[in-house]
């Protein structure tokens, strides 16, 4: 087992990770497993994650700089941990373990540029939390920016912290995700690059859990081994004009109340936006102004268990499976456009609720839309 899933809490056992099979979803898990959506592997993913996260509560600093020291003065080494507004003048190659750790709120790392690498190798076993390229753990008010994050476990691990900023980051080549938010609000992670984010078992570009009130946007999530964007357990973020493109699963994924995903441009992703629950109630999302184009497996995809969605002027076009598909009826389906999908442009449950003015054709089924009316 990889280093960053040591020493777990007992409470995290395999019950509190299971997914909840709701009454009445089997055919609608049917179509989406026709369309590529593999439920065992989405179960392996979540326990590796979440143990990840459950291994933050041993996380501890490295390395302080000593008491009165400038950071910006002294050049730093892999694992310091910094305590003041610090820019990075040269890069830190081959960290054996964590990068920088974050040591107080209201500070701003500036990597001006320059590279935090790991070496490439998890270390084993890991008594805490390992191969971090910057962690902050509890501290507001940070704003991490302008630099390069290669080959950890994780690019940038933000845990119970509020106000956090990141921006114009590249995270690439880790093996859990380039960045994760974990119980955090009130934080923006924008104009950044995650790409080539690809483990054993999982690899997401941003991932948050239990985050509430971000926005994640104006970013790029390229060809990670699971999803562009991932949102677990997490409530009212927007999630707006990024570019998720050849990601192994989902463009966008999520799990959550109140989230909106608006005007993302979502390209050759295997399925492209999906919304899931594990059986807790899960309302009031906003599905918006997102161009989806050639999902090998399916277009838009809303799960039993999600309601009162709204899904709005998209436009979903070429898709390896249905254009759209609505599996719970309190959806509200309005001027959105499917074309040369192979199946259906638009398939939902009877008793959706039709906002009108959908438009369908050129679909691989000659209906072009079930239980919505659709014009050419």
């Amino acid at each position: 087992m990889s280093a960053l899933v040591m020493n777990l809490p007992c409470r995290l056992g395999p019950p509190a990770l299971a997914l909840v099979r709701m009454p009445g979803v089997a055919r609608f898990e049917r179509d989406r497993i026709e369309e590529g959506k593999m439920v065992k592997r989405r179960l392996r993913v979540l326990r590796i994650t979440l143990a990840l996260l459950a291994a933050t509560s041993f996380v501890s600093a490295v390395g302080p700089l000593a008491a009165g020291q400038a950071a910006v003065a002294a050049p730093l080494r892999c694992g310091v941990r910094i305590t003041v507004d610090t820019t990075l003048h040269a890069d830190l190659l081959n960290c054996p373990n964590n990068g920088l750790v974050i040591g107080a709120d209201d500070i701003t790392l500036d990597l001006n540029g320059h590279r935090i690498d790991g070496d490439n190798a998890l270390v084993e076993p890991c008594p805490r939390i390992c191969d971090v390229g910057v962690v902050n753990n509890g501290h507001n008010g940070v704003r991490i920016k302008d630099g390069d994050i290669r080959q950890f476990g994780v690019g940038v691990f933000v845990f119970r912290a509020r106000r956090n900023g990141l921006r114009d980051l590249t995270t690439a080549g880790h093996v859990f995700s380039g960045i994760i938010l974990f119980r955090t609000t009130g934080s923006s992670v924008r104009w950044s690059r995650a790409f080539g984010n690809a483990g054993p078992d999982t690899g997401f570009g941003i991932a948050l859990f239990e985050s509430h009130n971000n926005r994640i946007a104006h970013n790029r999530l390229i060809h990670n081994a699971d999803s562009g964007v991932h949102l677990d357990g997490s409530n009212r973020n927007y999630v707006a004009n990024n570019v998720a493109r050849g990601n192994s699963l989902e463009g966008i994924n999520l799990e959550g109340n109140r989230n909106v995903i608006a005007g993302n441009r979502v390209v050759r992703n295997s399925i492209t936006v999906t919304l899931f629950s594990r059986g807790a109630q899960a309302v009031g999302n906003v599905v918006r102004r997102n161009l989806v184009r050639r999902a090998p497996r399916g277009g838009i995809a809303i799960d039993p268990g999600i309601e009162r969605t709204v899904v709005k002027r998209n436009h979903v076009f070429g898709a390896g499976g249905h254009g759209i598909l609505i599996g719970n009826p309190t959806t509200t389906v309005t001027r959105n456009e499917a074309r040369f999908n192979d199946r259906l442009g638009i398939k939902a449950v009877k008793g959706t609720i039709d906002g009108g003015g959908n438009r369908a054709s050129g679909n691989g089924d000659p209906r072009q839309c079930l239980n919505i009316s659709c014009s050419r």
